[in-house]
């Protein structure tokens, strides 16, 4: 089995649009068109059996329309597995953390970069809050992100400053903890007990022996494997775990037994 904890899809009539103006701004190949059915296509080809995928909402207002598409696409395609979104600062964003719980959905995915909000900010609580008590995990984009390259709005130290002052919430830090930012994420993030890390760009920006030496500091229970399809694939960052002296043990935590724990999906 094989769950990838880190993807992304768009509508159909914003999917090609989407991608080019992305891909032209971070300088990065996308490996599928960014539809349902072509990324399920590339599922079937990679061996994918679940994709997590995240949903953003860039502006305040866009949360309901993307969670109702999120719903629609979980229950039409049993191998998407969706994340819902929240824009920080909407005035209705605990609100929408009650939404995606009433719709089903599995998490919640923050992405600080492109909604332009530094996560340790007193007032974002509240949001950490409502996710904890609704038991809905966050995927948190880490570190550096290559559409705002100038800011980080959400570095390692700062997501083990959330996780620490709110014990009952999951954070997954995407990127191993911190994109660009690997040796911080070793600081601050490895061995916190409500953090996981996803594998998501590694074999595009992390060195074989940071990646290994964080996965064995954070222990293998708590690393989710994922690509951040369109812009990665399972092939590639399949062999770059591979490649690694972990156990088989292990390497089938980080493919696929986490995530079945975590989203408590049928074994």
């Amino acid at each position: 089995m094989l769950i990838d904890f880190h993807t992304h899809i768009f509508p159909d009539a914003l999917a090609a649009r989407t991608l080019q103006k992305l891909s032209a701004i971070a300088q990065c190949a996308y490996h599928t068109d960014g539809t349902v059915a072509g990324t399920l296509q590339k599922f079937d080809e990679w061996g994918t059996d679940y994709g997590v995928v995240l949903h953003i909402a860039t502006r305040p207002g866009q949360e309901g329309t993307i969670n109702r598409f999120a719903k629609q696409i979980q229950e039409e395609h049993p191998k998407l597995l969706c994340f819902g979104t929240v824009f920080p600062d909407s005035e209705n964003a605990v609100e929408a953390v009650w939404q995606i719980k009433e719709l089903g959905l599995y998490g919640i995915k923050l992405h600080p970069a492109y909604q332009h909000c530094f996560i340790r900010e007193e007032k974002y609580f509240p949001l950490y809050e409502a996710a904890a008590e609704a038991g809905l995990p966050i995927t948190m984009h880490a570190g550096w992100d290559p559409v705002e390259p100038k800011v980080v709005y959400s570095p390692p130290e700062d997501i083990a400053f959330v996780a620490r002052s709110f014990p009952n919430l999951t954070i997954i830090a995407a990127h191993m903890g911190g994109l660009m930012l690997y040796q911080e994420a070793e600081e601050h993030l490895c061995g916190l007990p409500n953090v996981y890390l996803d594998t998501a760009m590694s074999s595009v920006y992390c060195g074989p022996a940071q990646y290994e030496r964080l996965i064995r500091n954070h222990g293998a229970d708590r690393v989710l494997f994922g690509t951040d399809c369109p812009w990665n694939t399972v092939p590639a960052e399949k062999a770059f775990l591979e490649a690694t002296t972990l156990s088989r043990q292990e390497k089938d935590k980080i493919l696929y037994q986490n995530a079945r724990a975590l989203l408590h999906l049928p074994g």
